[in-house]
């Protein structure tokens, strides 16, 4: 990946506060601060042009009952966005934490966020959405292992 330099003209107090932010954050520089910035804004500008392909992690704290986990699976199952993959964490004897990570259009994925929010029991529930460029798409992804 190359890298290109440009200028920026900002009003004095939007740098200062932007300068506590990276510092407070612990960013090596403005530099990674921006590129930060400039990511989250694409994706959010990616996840409202309704992208074919977009990608989110759906963060759901709900109290543990049985009949609850067979709806969120159910849903899962019959949802038309592709639920991924899921991590399901204890918190507390009461309360689990469950991370879906989700593949689909934006209405796909909003749908399911919505129906699972609206289920009784579940306490919590957030989605963070992001996207990858098309060129990531073309790769295959691998990781060497070296033991």
């Amino acid at each position: 990946m190359s890298l290109k330099r440009f200028g920026v003209s900002v009003p004095e107090d939007l740098l200062e506060r932007f300068d506590r932010l990276v510092a407070r954050r612990r960013y090596v520089g403005r530099s990674e601060a921006i590129r930060d910035a400039m990511r989250l804004y694409l994706s959010q500008d990616d996840w409202e042009s309704d992208r074919d392909v977009n990608l989110a992690a759906l963060n759901i704290v709900y109290r543990h009952r049985p009949v609850l986990m067979a709806k969120l699976i159910k849903m899962q199952h019959d949802a038309e966005a592709h639920v991924m993959s899921t991590v399901h964490v204890h918190l507390t004897s009461s309360h689990c934490l469950e991370i879906l990570t989700i593949r689909g259009n934006r209405e796909s994925i909003q749908r399911l966020a919505d129906q699972i929010g609206g289920l009784s029991g579940i306490e919590y529930v957030r989605l963070f959405t992001f996207s990858l460029p098309d060129s990531d798409e073309d790769h295959h992804h691998h990781h060497d292992y070296h033991l």
